[in-house]
């Protein structure tokens, strides 16, 4: 079956809606959806199939943990969308998929990540660690665009996945989202970038933008020891000349084939006798940590939730143990 048909069929909607929808059926606007369901997922169908269907706009939330970012939420039927599109689009790329990426796979995540970076802590002698700058505003639409046409052949698929990149096009173009999220003016240039918060989008950035660079980095470069998180670069070895060599090689691959710049391009050379802070914990030798600001923050989200009369005390719970369990892990 070609993707377009499989995008429009009712049986893929009905999956996406239920993906879409887990966890979250007590909101309203999820809620008041799913009362609606096989309405409003004809509806859509139709919509696809006649190629009328268009995204609504984003609503945009200015938050500050952990750091100043600014989320782009979808309405909930256009999520449905996104998770039908990102189902179809992810086999297509996930065979080429490398070990050494951690984010947003299953049966990966962040734990595995860090234990990964323990035992190559633990088993080489100097690391570096590099980030992107920037990294979500900063990619290249169109180029995004070839590298999906290179997997897919399906010009009424891929018409629908360019709705979804041009809604997100430019979005973080404004003074306001560039002032909250710390954005320089002169970097990255308008006109590009994907919004946080899709489901679509952490596929395209965590996967799709950095897959060749994966395999640049294993098979030209020969990296012994290294560890992808979306942007966050992890490189380990036994010599400082190499690891240097390594990091120009990085930004200039970056630049030249993504149109990406490092956060740091001189980023130190660290001893894997000493500590590196990365995916928030300290990681050393011994062991994995969690950072201090885990508890300041631990602290000050459950105070929010406590004056806030709309959370609900079993959300409140729920949240408490599952941040309980993950420092517990550490």
């Amino acid at each position: 079956m070609r993707p377009f048909d499989e995008l429009c069929s009712a049986e893929h909607l009905e999956r996406s809606a239920r993906l879409a929808a887990r966890g979250k059926l007590r909101r309203r606007d999820v809620a008041w959806f799913w009362f609606r369901r096989e309405a409003e997922l004809e509806r859509m169908r139709v919509e696809l199939l006649e190629q009328r269907w268009r995204p609504a706009p984003w609503d945009l939330l200015f938050i500050h943990d952990p750091k100043p970012r600014v989320i782009a939420r979808a309405p909930f039927r256009d999520r449905v969308v996104h998770t039908a599109l990102a189902n179809l689009i992810e086999p297509r790329f996930e065979r080429s998929y490398l070990p050494e990426d951690f984010a947003c796979r299953r049966h990966m995540g962040t734990h595995r990540a860090r234990v990964r970076l323990l035992e190559l802590v633990r088993r080489h002698r100097l690391a570096v660690h590099l980030d992107v700058r920037s990294y979500f505003p900063s990619i290249d639409v169109d180029l995004l665009r070839g590298l999906l046409e290179r997997r897919i052949d399906d010009e009424r698929f891929l018409a629908v996945v360019s709705r979804v990149l041009e809604a997100g096009r430019g979005l973080n173009d404004s003074s306001r989202v560039r002032r909250h999220a710390r954005i320089a003016p002169d970097w990255p240039p308008p006109g590009r970038g994907l919004p946080i918060g899709a489901l679509t989008s952490q596929l395209f950035a965590a996967h799709v933008y950095l897959l060749e660079f994966d395999h640049f980095v294993k098979r030209e470069l020969k990296v012994p020891g290294y560890v992808r998180y979306v942007d966050d670069i992890f490189c380990f070895g036994e010599r400082r000349a190499e690891l240097r060599a390594w990091r120009a090689a990085i930004g200039q691959w970056l630049e030249a084939r993504r149109g990406l710049r490092l956060k740091r391009p001189d980023a130190r050379v660290l001893s894997c006798g000493g500590h590196i802070d990365a995916l928030g914990v300290r990681i050393t030798r011994d062991g994995i940590e969690p950072l201090r600001r885990s508890f300041t923050r631990l602290r000050a989200q459950l105070a929010r939730d406590a004056r806030d009369p709309r959370v609900d005390t079993r959300a409140i719970e729920a949240a408490l143990r599952s941040r309980i369990g993950n420092l517990l892990f550490l």
